[in-house]
């Protein structure tokens, strides 16, 4: 039974903090239910125009992920497997064992952990029940990871959180200083939004310890020392001051603490910087003199600056570069910070960390405090001013040390995210009770819960997301939720009604929740929801501050009302700050010689609860590894895919080496995805130093010692190939446990629900890549595993299945019409898989069509010996800025390269698959096509550039490839399945056909954010 589309529902990315909209097609399953078949970008959405990265387009596959919870899971006793629970029963308990520590310890035994992931109505009712009801000011959020520093650096220098600008920004700067994030690689629809201005001729300067993809960008790459971005920002204000190029009528009109600058950025001269930050003084001269001349210019940062001890205040030294100038407030200019989850910035809207209340207030002012009580309907003095916290870390601390009873965890991993993860673990073992809330039922932090409870997805609720740029997107229920899963804010509230708190949390809808929320607005901040309703919000997004219902949707300056600049602070004035460099908390020694930084993969997100079920993303990032330069390699005796130990003062992780220049001598680099779901010794957090910043209490993620040293035995996942100006030799790492591609299924007339492949174990993956090896010089027939192989009988069946699927059928082509056609190699590369199974639905047509067609991913082509007499067909995505796809990166290179093998006379055709909603729509595929006219191929058949609804396009193209072939066309469409053909094999080196080279694949650097 086929699929159906018979709907589009619009909707928002629920990744980064970028907020695309999307459209899902939604259709009949095969058993009958609604299902989301497809994900695109929604054209009509302010903040991408259309675009999706590779997470937002692989949503479809991550919603069809098994591994659900239907029903709550209840454990009895530590150490006991959970039970599946009726839902409402693990709520009454969960009630029960939370009022019952209320009553015996007081309000501040009990805990909230919640998350920028949840909607604006459910981040909105966790702080009214912890502070309006149980009246714990023991609420925090993974907000406090990642943009705490950020926030607190706004509100010092401001007087307000949140960016004071918006994306439109981005096409009006002249210049960009892109500091401590990795665009390109995780808010990569706003890098190309970036880019499309740079082509136009603005220029780009990137700081970062790393060269990343957003560094191989830029005009002026400063590639800093971990750490010492205050010293750079002090030295650029110094610079531009004594260049003339602050704006001195600015400063006076709107700001105040300048006088102190002068003599404090005395000791910031150019020299004295360079030494700091081990940059050349001529490049900080050089990135001082393009902000001062830049007409407008934006200022760009995430992790990089806000994961430090002195996180607050780097954004204060950054904000101050603007202040000096002038560019802020302005189009074109100003402050940016990128956020990391969906509705992070609704989260910080809504009070979720420390002392916060709903639109932008706080428990320690008065005032504030009243009139949060008087909206929920509470006494006076019921909401406390004592007792907050001092963030994440040392929430956990408190629950180590027995202070904080109970844990309640909604929608976020910490066993698996917080810095020091230990701290984590040992709390929430001491806790009475731990309850998580999620949509899976595998996460390193449910395996720590008495009670897990079961939420829904932003697809199968309704609730409101607020981005990076303060706009407002509504989710909409497109599908149910599985058994009893609900979602977040019901939850919540049945919770309180349970807990006796009936009148404050009965609720029909999350539109009733938002309601409510609207009655926040703040006229100091300028926080304004009054003009935004659910009506409103089904038919566009809305940016606040937005008054009235009928005012515009787009509110794009915060800050000028009335024509006027007045900051929020009580002067009306924005605020410099004399912010001198410091150290980070850990630094180097002679037990610990090294400097560990950590981030994010392109193509992965968070602790991979949802990426890590997406097998076309796990193809493109499979695995962990740490980045160490080729000089420490040599020292240390360290070879590319080498196990190596990282190891600090804290706890040790062992991961595969890429020796590359892309990091600094003295220092490495390791994702932070990959946890113990997924191998042992695989946290980088276990690592990672837990100091935090006095003022935002964020943790430093971005700096710590270490030591790195070889081990023996194998690397606990594959490593990827290194892209350095050296060139190591690429080597296939072994595994402990991997994930493995999954096979790619077709139409699905069995009605079975989608399956992950096994993680195979290092004995069972080594045999299997000899297995492999041997299986073209062996017998003929369909192989099979050996009863002694081994394998487990669960991972011995799937492997057989799939061997079976590849070589099995029921009838072959007589050997007679198999040789009468052309040989024809099918070369594609591909970001998300739509080029790849293209390319074997087009071998697949060619084969019946009585050719002999061989299918080839182009990181396995070597352009030199591509057979003579073959023609060529090259299937090819394109990528970010018009780039090729990872895998297709390397050929490139060579084709285009001036030593590139002249294919006089051989044939060839090109088709290009893309999105017009990018500025180079197809551009790879058409540099493609252009390069190989210019070595002297021959067309078979014209370009054809294809859209995301490619099918009729690609039938088309292949049509014209066949007649051109002088094949008689059979039955059958290259994007569905022709009957009677066999499966194309590879032919064996040797017999004609291209040999694998594994040099030509290249791995782009991943990680964002320093």
């Amino acid at each position: 039974m086929t699929t159906t589309p018979a709907r589009q529902v619009r909707t928002v990315c629920s990744y980064c903090g970028v907020g695309c909209g999307m459209l899902l097609d939604v259709g009949a399953g095969p058993d009958g239910r609604p299902t989301v078949l497809r994900a695109s970008g929604d054209k009509a959405h302010p903040a991408n125009g259309g675009r999706l990265c590779t997470k937002g387009a692989t949503t479809a596959e991550m919603l069809a992920a098994p591994g659900r919870l239907t029903s709550a899971l209840v454990r009895d006793e530590r150490g006991e497997e959970p039970v599946p629970t009726p839902v409402a029963d693990a709520i009454a308990e969960t009630a029960r064992r939370l009022r019952r520590i209320v009553d015996e310890h007081g309000p501040d035994a009990v805990a909230l952990y919640v998350s920028g992931q949840m909607s604006l109505e459910a981040q909105y009712l966790a702080n009214k029940l912890a502070k309006g009801f149980v009246r714990t000011n023991q609420i925090e959020s993974n907000s406090r990871l990642c943009m705490a520093s950020a926030g607190a650096g706004y509100k010092s220098s401001l007087g307000a959180d949140g960016p004071p600008g918006s994306y439109e920004d981005f096409e009006r700067a002249d210049v960009f200083l892109v500091i401590g994030s990795n665009m390109a690689d995780c808010h990569p629809i706003l890098f190309l939004r970036m880019m499309e201005r740079v082509k136009a001729g603005a220029k780009l300067i990137v700081v970062d310890p790393r060269r990343t993809a957003t560094a191989a960008k830029a005009d002026l790459f400063l590639q800093i020392a971990p750490g010492t971005d205050l010293a750079l920002l002090n030295g650029l204000l110094r610079l531009l001051h004594e260049n003339g190029h602050t704006d001195p009528e600015f400063i006076a009109a709107h700001t105040e603490g300048w006088e102190a600058l002068p003599a404090f950025l005395a000791d910031y001269a150019p020299d004295a910087v360079a030494a700091l930050t081990g940059l050349a003084e001529d490049d900080i001269r050089t990135a001082a003199r393009l902000i001062g001349e830049a007409g407008e210019w934006m200022s760009c940062w995430t992790m990089g600056l806000n994961q430090s001890t002195h996180g607050t205040w780097n954004t204060n030294a950054l904000v101050n570069l603007h202040l000096a100038t002038g560019a802020i407030c302005r189009p074109g200019s100003g402050p940016f910070s990128l956020t990391g989850q969906p509705n992070a910035m609704g989260g910080r809207e809504m009070g979720y960390m420390g002392p916060g209340l709903p639109g932008q207030r706080s428990v320690l002012v008065d005032a504030e405090r009243e009139f949060t009580e008087d909206v929920w309907g509470l006494p006076p003095d019921t909401i406390r001013a004592d007792g907050v916290g001092r963030g994440t870390v040392e929430m956990f601390q408190k629950m180590a040390d027995g202070d904080i009873k109970a844990c309640w965890i909604v929608c976020t991993n910490p066993v698996a995210s917080v810095a020091n993860r230990r701290t984590v673990i040992e709390g929430l073992e001491a806790a009475e009770f731990v309850v998580t809330q999620d949509v899976f039922t595998d996460t390193e932090t449910n395996a720590y819960a008495d009670v897990v409870l079961p939420g829904a997805l932003w697809t199968e609720s309704e609730g409101v997301l607020v981005n990076s740029e303060r706009t407002l997107t509504l989710a909409r229920p497109v599908v149910g939720p599985p058994g009893e899963a609900m979602a977040d804010w019901r939850i919540i509230a049945a919770v309180a009604c349970a807990m006796g708190y009936e009148k404050g949390f009965t609720y029909e809808s999350a539109e009733e929740v938002f309601e409510e929320i609207r009655q926040f607005w703040n006229p100091v901040t300028g926080w304004d929801l009054r003009g935004v309703t659910y009506e409103r919000l089904r038919s566009t997004p809305v940016q606040w501050p937005a008054a009235e219902e009928d005012g515009p949707d787009r509110n794009p300056i915060r800050y000028v009302g009335g024509g006027r600049l007045r900051f929020p602070t009580a002067s009306g004035r924005a605020v410099f700050h004399a912010r001198p460099h410091m150290p980070a908390a850990e630094l180097p020694d002679d037990d610990y010689p090294f400097v560990l930084n950590t981030g994010r993969l392109q193509h992965q997100w968070h602790t991979l609860t949802k990426t890590g079920k997406v097998a076309k993303l796990n193809k493109l990032n499979p695995g962990p590894f740490v980045e160490l330069h080729p000089l420490d390699a040599r020292e240390l005796g360290i070879e590319e895919g080498d196990s190596v130990e990282v190891a600090s003062r804290r706890g040790r992780a062992v991961l595969p080496a890429v020796v590359t220049d892309r990091v600094r001598p003295g220092n490495c680099f390791a994702p932070f995805h990959w946890n113990d779901l997924f191998g042992e010794y695989l946290s980088v957090n276990a690592v990672t130093s837990d100091a935090v910043d006095p003022v935002s209490f964020q943790p430093e993620f971005k700096v710590c010692a270490v030591s790195l040293a070889r081990v023996a035995g194998a690397a606990p996942a594959p490593a990827p190939t290194s892209s350095s100006t050296s060139t190591p030799a690429s080597t296939e790492v072994s595994q402990k446990a991997v994930v493995p591609t999954a096979v790619t299924p077709g139409a699905n007339p069995f009605g079975l629900d989608p399956t992950p492949p096994p993680v195979l174990t290092v004995q069972e993956r080594l045999y299997l890549t000899g297995f492999l090896a041997g299986i073209e010089s062996g017998a003929p027939g369909v192989p099979t595993l050996p009863p002694d192989a081994p394998f487990s009988a669960e991972h011995a069946v799937w492997v057989n299945g799939v061997l079976a699927g590849m070589y099995s059928r029921s009838a072959t082509a007589p050997p007679s019409q198999r040789q009468a056609g052309r040989q024809i190699v099918v070369l594609w590369a591909s970001q998300t898989g739509n080029a790849e199974e293209l390319a074997a639905a087009t071998a697949e047509r060619l084969g019946s069509a009585g050719h002999r067609a061989t299918l080839l991913g182009m990181d396995q082509a070597d352009v030199g010996t591509l057979p003579a007499d073959a023609d060529l067909l090259f299937i090819t995505s394109t990528f970010g800025d018009g780039d090729a796809p990872d895998n297709g990166s390397g050929f490139w290179d060579t084709l285009a390269g001036e030593q590139a093998p002249r294919l006089d006379g051989v044939r060839f055709a090109v088709l290009a698959l893309g999105d017009s909603s990018y500025g180079d729509f197809c551009g790879h595929g058409r540099r493609l096509d252009a390069r190989l006219d210019e070595l002297g191929g021959v067309r078979l058949a014209p370009r054809t550039d294809c859209e995301p609804d490619f099918e009729p396009s690609a039938d088309a193209w292949l049509g014209q490839v066949i007649t051109a072939l002088g094949s008689e066309a059979t039955t059958g469409t290259v994007t569905g399945t022709a009957t009677g053909t066999a499966s194309p094999k590879p032919p064996r080196r040797g017999q004609g056909g291209p040999p694998v080279h594994l040099r030509h694949q290249r791995h782009r650097p991943h990680v964002r954010d320093r």
